[in-house]
């Protein structure tokens, strides 16, 4: 495994994020990390966000696209669903990373259709695939190459390295 991000870099990048998000979105936000790849790094903006005195509505949805394989079965599943309602609110969905978009795309359309305000989409990392050029993420923490598996701070092989505190490549 090759290291793509460090540990410093990671902590960084989340407080610029967190910056640019509490400038451009209302203070009532709801927060939505999708599990479970990306309960680190969403722990981590939470703390930030807080820091430059926002205080978002935390909740979690888990989406499943991959299934503990190293690539995507192309269909997702909803695997367990906000507490709740969207309904009218401003929902920042935050994932993992974007490789093939379908679980953001997913997510996205699911809480529009719920009736939210407003969807704004954050990944931690955006792989460049060309799989996901429709789908625009709002906030992008770092790019990684199309063949990069990405491992650690979240992000899994078959359940294993989530708690790197780096990014890394396998």
């Amino acid at each position: 495994m090759r290291t793509l991000f460090s540990e410093e870099d990671i902590a960084n990048r989340i407080d610029e994020l967190a910056k640019e998000m509490a400038e451009d979105l209302p203070s009532d936000f709801l927060m939505a990390p999708v599990l479970t790849g990306a309960f680190i790094f969403a722990a981590d903006l939470l703390r930030a966000l807080h820091k430059v005195g926002a205080d978002p509505l935390v909740d979690f949805v888990q989406l499943s696209s991959y299934g503990g394989a190293r690539a995507s079965s192309g269909v997702v599943t909803l695997l367990k669903d906000f507490s709740v309602d969207v309904k009218g609110r401003t929902v920042l969905l935050i994932d993992d990373v974007l490789d093939t978009g379908r679980s953001l795309h997913f997510g996205k359309g699911m809480i529009a259709d719920r009736g939210a305000a407003d969807v704004k989409t954050c990944v931690l990392v955006k792989k460049l695939t060309g799989h996901a050029e429709d789908l625009n993420p709002d906030y992008i923490g770092f790019e990684a190459g199309a063949d990069d598996f990405l491992i650690g701070y979240g992000m899994d092989d078959a359940g294993k390295g989530r708690g790197l505190p780096l990014i890394g490549a396998a």
